[in-house]
């Protein structure tokens, strides 16, 4: 594993990320790949975000989560700055996605200097703040419009779910 992050890191020039916290599925899969019917009272049904769900207490005790190998993310597509973030999470950054919903631009599309540099994301391999995410996301969609992953990018918020002492 050691090896795969070092040759991660090494490939984007991210030196500084110590944990990556990204809604990308090749970079951070999802624990929950099999739905149960009651999954259904609880996820999004829009844009086959399936996947994504609206209550942390239910995914809390759907699926034990081990705070060394998974993550709980809280998150809001296309945020304008007055979200807060929910009770128990930690705002970490922002990610911009692809159209698909499927990889970061940021962290899964290989170095775009023209967009951005390694020292424009958090040790998240987010971006800080939510008007540069914007420039960032707007300059990838500029230089490739037709282009599946960049033409059609955008910003989301990202928090991080903080465990309680109580939990596994």
């Amino acid at each position: 594993m050691a090896d795969r992050w070092n040759g991660y890191r090494r490939f984007s020039g991210f030196d500084d990320i110590t944990e990556l916290v990204t809604l990308d599925s090749m970079m951070c899969p999802d624990v929950i790949t099999d739905l149960c019917d009651d999954d259904w009272q609880h996820n999004i049904h829009e844009d086959f975000r399936t996947g994504l769900f609206r209550d942390a207490d239910y995914l809390l005790h759907r699926q034990p989560l081990d705070p060394s190998l998974h993550q709980l993310i809280a998150t809001c597509e296309r945020p304008d700055g007055s979200e807060s973030i929910p009770h128990g999470f930690a705002f970490c950054g922002y990610d911009i996605m692809d159209s698909y919903f499927g990889n970061s631009t940021l962290t899964n599309c290989g170095p775009i200097p023209e967009a951005f540099t390694p020292r424009d994301v958090n040790r998240y391999g987010l971006v800080e703040k939510l008007d540069a995410a914007l420039k960032i996301r707007d300059t990838m969609r500029r230089l490739q419009p037709d282009d599946p992953h960049l033409g059609e990018c955008d910003v989301w918020l990202l928090a991080q779910h903080l465990p309680r002492s109580d939990e596994p």
